[in-house]
This record gives structure tokens, sequence and C-alpha cells, in this order.
């Protein structure tokens, strides 16, 4: 029977694929020329004017356990060809239906048109009830629905093809990590391009086009040159053009281990924002540690934090939720020469986004307070969110060797910074514990004497997605928090076919070119002119630092958030973590 079942639906298919669209494959739409039927095990649905596209039998389209497919005016079942056809879409409607579903979507295949029979009454509707019917007798129903199981089954590892394109539909549904490989070190950075018009404003566009700050080379606290002739007087100078570029001078961390290098360093802190360039928004402001009302937060971080209290609980042992910084801009973007290029930008493939350190704050030589010393409190851990660009900030930012901050000249590894190392410019939280022991507690000085260690992130909880409001099936923004272990996200990809094929996302391709260092962090999808729009629900994959990956294949089922969460910090649970 089984086998005699199954040649019965290959031979089926293999009818209704000579006429048919396959799985996935367009069925409708202004201007489509093609096939307005799908091949046995999927069904045509409407996404709007301009698309319908073959989908799975899904057992929601349904009306009880006695019926199975929807048929069409004369009962005909899976009539493909037919103008009219309906799809049931059961709602246990109260009339004297016998239970079953009396919304009869009316699909006319010539103008794309549906019209919607949701009434609730005595089977007096203008079309037939419950046009989801058995076929046949009882013994050929249960048949077809045997054949059906057998087919949903089979179909996670069967081979699909679409036109002259071969596609294996993924032998996985639901979480699940996969195998990736970060590719070799060999690319090499290009070159920026030249502008079309000045892109510095009163910054200088050097020759290999970034723009680098102004400063008096005879003053060592100067952040332009109106102190010492102008931008055209011989004392006017510029750092190298490095350090406004995306940085390929650090050592590349893969695997993060407890016990890394320390370095020695300065650290300034610029309040408490959400509007971090890595785009995380109220993640990582927000903590149930700290006094929201006394922070002026209640409003903002007291739902936030009610909706998603893992993304607003401290790990064991560390303070980390509302400690974030912003490294210098160099740090901020790289270019790792083992990585792609980020979908289309050779120049800055990577951003900090999510690292983690550890921080200390140590006496002005740098030597360490002991514990219960004046002066002393407990190390923070904090996590990269933001960034430091060297250009409007060339007193602190621009890197080792180029700072311009002589009004720290008496911290040891002050200014400059020690080769190798890195400034962070650290949120009010993560300042006021540094300085106080407490989030919202004083700040006497605006910059301080630290060290600091790259560590795994200790996040708790699974990592998150923070799904932009707006989205849509033809624009989205996102952003991916909460990443244990590496922190660093290096790819994002999303998937409307259960991750048969995959939409690589790219991070603000529009940004100015000739200022990488301050790219956007949050991963975009824009639908290319007359492209279809993507249908719902979709996969996601991540891919962090650590070459880790992990897919969701049903990450995104709506658009936008349930009735009950604020949509403009809509974050969705991806089910997973990262181990390393």
């Amino acid at each position: 029977m089984i086998v005699f079942c199954l040649q019965l639906v290959l031979a089926v298919a293999t009818v209704l694929a000579q006429t048919c669209s396959n799985l996935y494959g367009q069925c409708g739409g202004s201007g489509w020329t093609g096939p307005l039927c799908c091949v046995s095990g999927s069904v045509c649905i409407n996404y709007g004017a301009y698309y319908s596209q073959c989908q799975f039998f899904d057992d929601n389209n349904k009306c009880d356990d006695n019926y199975l497919f929807c048929t069409d005016d004369n009962n005909n079942y899976n009539n493909y060809n037919s103008d009219y056809y309906y799809n049931c879409n059961c709602n246990n409607n109260n009339d004297n239906n016998n239970g079953k579903s009396d919304n009869i979507e009316n699909y006319n295949s010539t103008d794309h048109n549906y019209n919607n029979d949701n009434n609730d009454d005595n089977n007096n509707d203008n079309y037939p009830k419950n046009n989801c019917h058995q076929y046949g007798n009882s013994f050929f129903n249960f048949f077809c629905k045997l054949c059906w199981r057998l087919l949903t089954v089979t179909t996670t590892t069967t081979t699909t093809v679409t036109g002259s394109t071969t596609s294996t539909i993924p032998p996985q549904t639901g979480v699940f990590s996969t195998t990736t490989t970060l590719g070799p070190a060999t690319r090499t950075q290009g070159q920026y391009p030249s502008p079309s018009s000045n892109p510095c404003g009163a910054w200088l566009l050097t020759s290999d086009n970034v723009c680098v700050p102004r400063y008096c080379s005879n003053n060592n606290e100067s952040t332009d040159c109106s102190g010492c002739g102008g931008d055209n007087s011989t004392l006017c100078v510029s750092p190298i053009s490095e350090t406004a570029k995306s940085g390929d001078i650090y050592n590349a961390t893969i695997t993060v281990v407890e016990e890394g290098w320390w370095h020695y360093s300065r650290s300034t802190h610029y309040g408490n924002t959400p509007a971090g360039a890595c785009g995380f928004g109220l993640y990582g402001l927000c903590s149930s540690a700290i006094n929201l009302t006394a922070a002026n937060l209640e409003d903002t971080c007291g739902p936030f934090c009610a909706a998603y209290p893992d993304l607003c609980k401290d790990p064991s042992g560390t303070t980390l939720r509302g400690n974030y910084a912003a490294p210098n801009g160099n740090y901020y973007t790289q270019f790792k020469s083992y990585l792609g290029d980020n979908a289309g930008n050779d120049l800055d493939n990577y951003l900090s986004c999510g690292e983690c350190f550890e921080l200390i704050m140590t006496k002005a030589d740098g030597t360490d307070y002991a514990v219960n010393e004046t002066g002393y409190t407990p190390p923070i851990t904090f996590e990269i969110s933001d960034s430091c660009p060297c250009a409007p900030n060339a007193k602190w930012c621009c890197g080792p060797g180029s700072d311009h901050c002589g009004e720290v000249s008496d911290f040891k590894y002050g200014c400059p910074l020690p080769e190798g190392s890195w400034h962070f410019d650290l949120g009010d939280f993560a300042m006021a514990r540094l300085q106080s022991g407490s989030p919202t507690g004083s700040m006497d000085a605006g910059v301080i004497p630290t060290r600091y260690q790259r560590v795994p992130c200790p996040n708790p909880g699974n990592v998150y997605m923070w799904l932009h409001s707006g989205a849509g099936p033809y624009y989205m923004q996102l952003a991916i928090v909460n990443t244990f272990g590496n922190g660093a996200v290096v790819t994002v990809e999303i998937s409307s076919d259960l991750g048969v094929s995959w939409i690589p996302l790219i991070q603000d391709a529009g940004h100015n070119i000739n200022r990488p260092q301050e790219r956007y962090g949050a991963w975009i999808y824009q639908a290319a002119a007359q492209a279809a729009g993507l249908i719902l629900p979709l996969a996601v994959r991540v891919t962090s630092g650590a070459g880790e990956q992990f897919v969701n294949t049903n990450a995104i089922t709506n658009f936008s958030a349930p009735a009950n969460l604020d949509p403009t910090n809509y974050f969705i649970d991806l089910g997973f973590q990262f181990t390393k």
C-alpha cells in the first residue's frame, strides 16, 4: 500500500509539474505570464496584486480531520486549472454549519482578487459552504490522508527543480546549528573611492579619500586649528589616514579565552543613550539592577525589562546590563582578511558590535587599587554598542600615537595610548560604577586610567533579534543582540523558502564610505526594484565571529509586534545561543 501510495503521489506530481509551478515558484501576480497552478502537495497563496507563490499545503487549511483539500465550484479535487478555486481558512465560525469554516476565499486567477465571505449565518451565503470536502469514499479519503502524511515527511529531504536551478529542501526545520568555515586570510583591503563632493566638512580629506581631523601641533589639547593660525597654517597638522579607516592593525580574535591579554588605557564617558552606532536600541542600556526611577528611565526601560527580563538580567558574578562603550573608530570598524565582503563592501567587513571586555579602574600610575582601599571599585563587564570615530573625536579616538589628550599627561598610560591599546568612551552607568561602585553614583572625573581585557560574553538567555518598526516584505532593519562567547556577528541571512536559498543582509549599505568609522551596525534588507516581496515565515541564519552558525526556520512570523508589546522595541527570542 505504501509503495503504491508513493507511486501514485509521484505520478500525479509528474503530471502536474508539466503545467504547474513547483513548490515556492510563482503562480500569479500582475504581469505574470507563467503557470497559475501549483504541483501536488502545494497551493497557490496570494500575497497581493503583484505576487502569488506556491506554498506547502498546511494542516491549518483543512476544515477538520475529515476534510483535506479544497475544491472548485464543481467540487473537483485540486482542480488547479479552474479559473476559480477556493482556499479554506477555518475559523470555526458560529453558524449552523457543523462547526466548520465558512471563510471562503474566492480566488480569481485572472485578476487575482480575493472576495472573503466571513458571514455567520444559516448557510445562505452566495458561495457554497465548506469547500473543503472529502474526495470520493471514506477509504479513498483515508488513503489520500496517508499519502499526504508520507509526502510531508519525505519532502524535507526531497530535491526540487525550479527552472534550470536545482535546490534541496533543507533536511531540518526549527532551530539548529549548521557548519560554516571562516575563510582563509587571503583578502586585501581595497581603495576608498574618490567622493564627488566634500564629505568631510571642516575636516581634511586625505589623498586616500578618508576624513581626518586637524589640530595644532603646538597644543596637545587642541581639537582644531583655530588657535594656531587656521587650517592653512604650518602649525595645523593631521594624524595619518589609517587612524580614520577601517582598522586592520589589531590581531583577529576568533576564540576568546577567559584570561587574555591585559591592555592599559584610559576611558571617558558620554551619557546614557539608546542611540549607539551598533543599532542595539534599549538593549545594553536597560538593567533590572539599576534604579530606573533615579536614572530617569522608568518609562522606557521599565516596560522593556518587564517584556524581556533576560535582556535586563546580569550574569552571575559581574555587572553587564547598562554597561556599554564606544571604542576608537578603527577598532569599531575593521577589515578582516578572512571574512567575505559583507554583502558588497570590501573596505569594512567587520564591526566589533557585541564584543565584551572586562574593565578595571587603576591608579594614575597604572597599578591596581587593593580591595577595600579608598578608590577601589569592582571590575565591570561591558559590551561594545557604539563607535568613537577619529575625525570628530581627535582628542581621544584616533588610536595609539595619534590622540591629542595632553590634559591627562599625568596618566602613565593615558596620552598617548600604548601600542596595541584602544580608547573606550563609556556610558554613564559604566563610568559611575567604576568611580563610585554604583550605576547612579557620582562621576567626579571626566576621564580615568583603566586596564582591560577581551572576555567571552557571559550573556544569559538566548540570542534575540530586534526587528525595527516599519519592517515589511520589501524592507526591514534588524539587530542581533545578547550573543554569548565571541559576541560579534559577521553575517545575518534571511530566507522565505525554509532555507532553500538565503539572502545576505547588509550593514548600512548607504553609509558615507569616506567616513567608515560611522557605519551603522543594524542589518538591513532592501528588496531590489521589481522584486517580489518576502513571504512569511522567514528563516534567519546568524554566524558569529567565532564561526558558529545557527538557523531558526520560523524566526519571523509577523512583521508587526504583538498587541501587548511596544512596536518600537520588538525583540524576538531566536531560540538558540552560541557556545564559543
